[in-house]
């Protein structure tokens, strides 16, 4: 009976739901075709899995007790079949789910073969080639992560970057990750951060089953993460069959908290690491510059054993004791020599001035001619020298009353006009 102001349990209300359920005739026995997805057995036999179309999921159950009479075939994921029972609700979780009695095979489901023939296109047209793996940096700074946005899935991923390195940068577009919309809101984030030129992209969400994870087979998706310069790894839950996500990705890992985790190096130990390595170098050069140091010592011995500083000083007293022979046997020839030398001088001398003397004598008798021969002698005698312009006058001829002439005595010079000339032709 309904109670007061309709206020219900949990429990009340899934069991409302479940008797509303139960009392319909038709959902008592029913037929549904569908492809089976996620399937999967617990440790008592009981297989659990969902019979997915392209519009929606359902999800499904056959005991084990069931399967005896009515399970006559193998069943895998992507097997498309008719599976008759029972709709039922589960109070515990408040789901409705099939209840199997009987399950038939009816051929290849056509989801599944969809999504085979996506990945073998894609493969042909080379999008999952090993060629065309960017690698991961090693230390990557900034981080883009493409993934639900849940508080607490977020929250987790900052935990973890911050436990391994506080300095790392997380660039978060929270994306719807299943339905409609998921494959376009996904390939925009990757897009987006692609963008922003950083050092790793991180496209996932948490587990799953095949149908959460089916917005990572798209081939939208698979093309934005392939044309992405940014390396990307793939963190599509913990389903064991593999989206085309993962294969078109640099890399893959199990989660986007995971995928953080392996991406990010633990800035301590790197910092340790890089103390070792650096006390380890130091120890090797020290080590290296003693030997060097022990093989210097060792070589400046053996060039002190070797020197010729020794010989040296040996010839350098030799090259004294010659010096001193030498200048000994410079003074004695220098003393001869000097003497020799002066003899020669006084004799140079005296040659010198009987020469000197000779010459002077000479020279005075040869004044003595000159001198009779000389005009200026003869113009002391009343002689003189005449010139016209410069020019001797030898004969009247050319000179003409009224010329000026110069007539030179022995004690200076006279200058005159000719008044009369004679001797000169008619």
């Amino acid at each position: 009976m309904p109670q007061q102001n309709n206020i219900y349990t949990v429990k009340e209300l899934n069991e409302r739901i479940q008797e509303l359920v139960s009392g319909e005739p038709w959902l008592g026995s029913l037929g549904v075709e569908g492809e089976i997805t996620g399937l999967g057995t617990d440790k008592r036999g009981h297989m659990y899995f969902s019979l997915k179309d392209p519009s929606g999921v359902l999800a499904a159950v056959m005991f084990a007790g069931k399967q005896v009479y009515g399970l006559k075939f193998a069943p895998k994921n992507g097997d498309k079949v008719h599976a008759f029972g029972h709709i039922d609700v589960f109070v515990r979780d408040g789901k409705y789910q099939l209840y199997v009695d009987r399950l038939v095979r009816v051929g290849d489901g056509e989801v599944n073969a969809k999504l085979e023939r996506l990945i073998a296109r894609l493969d042909g047209m080379g999008l999952f080639s090993q060629e065309y793996k960017k690698p991961i940096p090693a230390y990557p700074r900034r981080i883009g992560i493409v993934t639900a946005g849940a508080k607490a899935a977020i929250s987790d991923i900052r935990a973890v970057a911050k436990r391994r390195d506080p300095y790392a940068q997380l660039y978060c577009y929270p994306a719807t990750v299943q339905g409609q919309y998921a494959a376009a809101d996904i390939s925009r984030g990757i897009e987006i951060l692609d963008s922003m030129g950083l050092d790793l992209i991180i496209v996932g969400r948490g587990g799953g089953s095949k149908e959460d994870l089916w917005a990572f087979n798209e081939e939208q998706v698979a093309w934005a993460i392939f044309n992405a310069e940014t390396p990307i790894i793939s963190a599509t839950g913990h389903e064991i069959d593999t989206t085309v996500a993962d294969m078109v990705a640099d890399r893959r890992e199990s989660n986007p908290s995971t995928a953080v985790m392996h991406a990010l190096p633990v800035v301590a130990e790197t910092v340790a690491g890089f103390d070792r390595r650096l006390e380890q170098l130091t120890m090797l050069i020290s080590g290296r510059i003693d030997r060097l140091a022990r093989s210097l010592d060792g070589y400046d011995r053996q060039l002190r054993l070797l020197s010729p500083s020794g010989r040296m000083d040996s010839q350098r007293q030799q090259l004294d004791r010659i010096e001193k022979q030498i200048n000994e046997l410079m003074a004695d020839k220098i003393e001869d020599r000097s003497m020799r030398c002066d003899r020669l001088h006084d004799r140079m001398k005296s040659a010198m001035v009987r020469k000197y003397d000779m010459t002077r004598n000479a020279l005075a008798v040869m004044t003595e001619r000159i001198h009779g021969l000389s005009p200026t002698a003869k113009l002391i005698n009343g002689f003189g020298y005449i010139s016209s312009d410069g020019e001797p006058v030898r004969s009247v001829v050319g000179i003409t009353p009224g010329d000026d002439i110069e007539i030179t005595l022995h004690d200076g010079r006279i200058q005159a006009v000719v008044a009369d000339v004679t001797g000169q032709e008619e």
